[in-house]
């Protein structure tokens, strides 16, 4: 795969095609985010499987009752609301190295960026000329008729987080507003905070009634600043009906749906023995940090090796990971957040070529491949490139060779 990247940079890119780039996808959005150089190429063989065993596998223990029923046993912020095929829409990261293929989370709630998955690799195709499947195409129009659909209406409040980072994607989210619009719907960006409820029990903002809730806020900074969702929490409590996706998709496909995949041997989830090979497959050995009294017990269960991850069961991006954490780090962890903490053996993506705006190949590269899904089926392969695991991450499309 190498050779199709160095052809790809000798043949396709210039820092002049790269820098229009930009500019058409600043036009299209209102800002620039994050946008690779190159493609990231994902084998034929890898894809098939991914698209035909794993990923409508994983769907399928998703789906399990068993599974959705322990977790709703657990207990959340919000009532308890069974969550319908319809609100899978999320995705799976990956990492790949030669044929293996490992699971390294599960974001069963709206990917970032989802937004702008139609529009990015069309802008990358054309700005390189360079041919590539896009697979979202029509996406946008899809997720119009979806919406409209699933309310039957379209008046839709697009409820976004009022708090920090959020305003950072205040531009996508005014891009999906302007894209649901065009395309037939009657659609405004709304704060989440600011939420109400009408007289005839319907969501509403600034007096206006809405016929249906796309939350977008991420259930992790709902559930961790409760105070400042209160309108939003009482609305879900009223009318959950009129909510998508909902938001217990979030706790269901958390990191503790990486230790489930580990100990698939221990419980029945009513899988097929075909879903159960293909989920081992891609499964690290992982537990829950609270198994664990001291850094030694630790190191013991991954076999007296460093070679893994701690993770925050809710964290977003790589906020609060150690990757081969110091005995200190693990110390810590265990004294002060063991039960919101898991710890994943580690497995390293392959290296990848990748080139920065001037032509420098940066080295070390790798992607991490994500797979994303909507109303429970496949949707979109797209990848995160990263040189520093904790720095930027730009996106990537997909090149299926």
């Amino acid at each position: 795969m190498i050779q199709e990247y160095k052809k790809y940079y000798s043949k396709n890119y210039t820092p002049q095609r790269y820098r229009q780039y930009q500019n058409d996808f600043q036009k299209e959005v209102g800002k620039l985010y994050a946008l690779s150089t190159g493609p990231y190429f994902l084998k034929k063989t890898n894809a098939a499987k991914i698209k035909e065993a794993i990923l409508p596998s994983i769907m399928n223990l998703l789906n399990s009752k068993k599974y959705q029923e322990s977790v709703y046993q657990r207990g959340w912020f919000l009532p308890k609301i069974e969550v319908k095929k319809f609100d899978f829409f999320g995705s799976a990261d990956f990492h790949i190295n030669g044929d293996e293929i490992r699971l390294i989370e599960l974001n069963f709630f709206m990917p970032g960026h989802f937004g702008l998955i139609e529009l990015f690799p069309k802008l990358f195709s054309k700005n390189f000329d360079f041919e590539l499947e896009i697979f979202t195409d029509g996406f946008e129009r899809k997720l119009t008729d979806f919406l409209k659909e699933r309310f039957d209406g379209d008046k839709i409040a697009l409820c976004v987080n009022h708090l920090g980072r959020s305003e950072h994607y205040l531009d996508h989210y005014r891009y999906i507003e302007n894209f649901l619009n065009k395309n037939g719907l009657n659609a405004k960006v709304v704060y989440a905070k600011d939420a109400d409820i009408s007289d005839n029990n319907r969501p509403m903002w600034d007096n206006e009634e809405y016929d249906g809730v796309f939350n977008i806020v991420i259930p992790r900074n709902w559930e961790h600043n409760k105070d400042e969702f209160l309108n939003y929490t009482t609305l879900f409590e009223k009318i959950p009906e009129y909510f998508f996706p909902n938001p217990w998709c979030w706790t269901i496909g958390d990191k503790r749906f990486l230790n489930i995949l580990a100990n698939l041997d221990n419980v029945d989830y009513g899988l097929s023995k075909n879903d159960e090979v293909a989920l081992k497959s891609i499964t690290l050995k992982s537990a829950m940090v609270n198994n664990f009294t001291n850094a030694q017990e630790l190191y013991s269960f991954f076999g007296n090796s460093k070679n893994f991850v701690l993770k925050p069961i809710d964290n977003y991006h790589t906020e609060g990971v150690y990757i081969k954490p110091s005995v200190e780090i693990i110390e810590k962890i265990i004294k002060e957040e063991a039960d919101f903490y898991i710890a994943q053996e580690y497995f390293e993506a392959e290296n990848i070529y990748y080139e920065d705006e001037n032509g420098k190949q940066i080295e070390p590269y790798k992607g991490q491949l994500r797979v994303e899904f909507f109303d429970g089926e496949f949707l979109n392969f797209r990848t995160y490139g990263f040189s520093n695991p904790f720095g930027l991450s730009p996106m990537m499309p997909v090149v299926i060779k």
